[in-house]
């Protein structure tokens, strides 16, 4: 029997602001077709290198939902021997200007704004991708999509919040945090720049044994601070306890990110590019009904 192996999918929301103030502003559609003309026109290359990391688009086609693409990650590695058992060592070696490559799928849909990207940590993560598509003056980025369910409660008037509890990694990428709204999450970048904190742990509750809201409960207006830190922020930790009617509900806005898994064929080490490009459309095709209320709620709901 071929050998399958499990293929996790993670949706996120494209976000691209123009870093100055004479550019005007773009969607990530447009970040894309730079990409794609720069991919296409000989003489030029789409290797971008960053504290260390060197990605290149190894493909990126435009289709009729927006586009899909393979990013990789170039590394130099020392290879290990190999040998028949029993038998003698010879060295496996790399040509001098040569790397070995870790690639990860992904397409971007027009209509959501939506990249689902390939989980693959030898490769890259969200963070890094979305300093790769910010380019030209613009900063991109991918903000995790969480279970609409959650954010729906997150972010209804008669739900109060009774506790915060976060870590947050030092950022990576300072144009992401750009116009930044809220002072709660200008504090944080503040303490992470000044304690040179790889990571900031942040721990806020009201007093659950007081009756009066305001002691009770903390500020409504940290409801949106929550949703911007989820997008602006490498977020390790945030767990959310919120109270209805006397009832209590936590959310954890980490774990409860929308994801997608199947199982591919193998073909030696790798699957085969139709399989990756089915399983991605399958992933947005069952999870279609999450994206239109969770993408709904953050249209149509208020925040006080």
């Amino acid at each position: 029997m071929p050998e399958q192996k499990r293929f996790y999918f993670d949706f996120f929301q494209c976000e691209t602001l123009s870093g100055r103030a004479n550019l005007p502003q773009v969607s990530p559609d447009e970040i894309f077709h730079r990409l794609k003309r720069r991919y296409q026109n000989e003489g030029e290359n789409t290797v971008r290198t960053f504290k260390g990391i060197t990605l290149e688009l190894r493909h990126i086609q435009e289709t009729d939902y927006g586009f899909r693409g393979i990013i990789g990650k170039y590394r130099k590695a020392i290879l290990p021997h190999a040998a028949i058992p029993g038998g003698a060592e010879r060295e496996l070696d790399l040509e001098e200007d040569e790397h070995l490559i870790e690639k990860a799928y992904f397409k971007y849909f027009s209509d959501y704004a939506l990249i689902i990207l390939q989980r693959n940590k030898f490769a890259l993560n969200s963070s890094v991708f979305s300093q790769y598509l910010s380019i030209n003056g613009y900063t991109t980025s991918l903000n995790p999509i969480i279970e609409a369910a959650d954010l729906e409660r997150l972010m209804n008037n008669s739900v109060n919040l009774r506790s915060l509890k976060l870590a947050i990694a030092r950022p990576t990428n300072p144009d992401l945090f750009l116009g930044v709204e809220h002072d709660f999450n200008n504090s944080i970048i503040a303490s992470l720049n000044s304690s040179n904190a790889a990571v900031v742990h942040i721990y806020l509750r009201g007093n659950g044994k007081s009756e009066e809201p305001e002691k009770r409960y903390l500020a409504n207006s940290l409801k949106r601070a929550i949703l911007e830190l989820k997008n602006r922020f490498n977020i390790k930790k945030a767990d959310v306890l919120l109270e209805e009617n006397g009832l209590t509900h936590p959310i954890d806005l980490v774990a409860d990110r929308l994801f997608y898994f199947t199982d591919i064929e193998m073909i030696g080490r790798y699957p085969l590019s139709t399989d990756m490009w089915a399983a991605l459309r399958e992933s947005r095709d069952d999870k279609e009904q999450e994206l239109q209320n969770y993408f709904g709620v953050l249209r149509g709901g208020q925040l006080a």
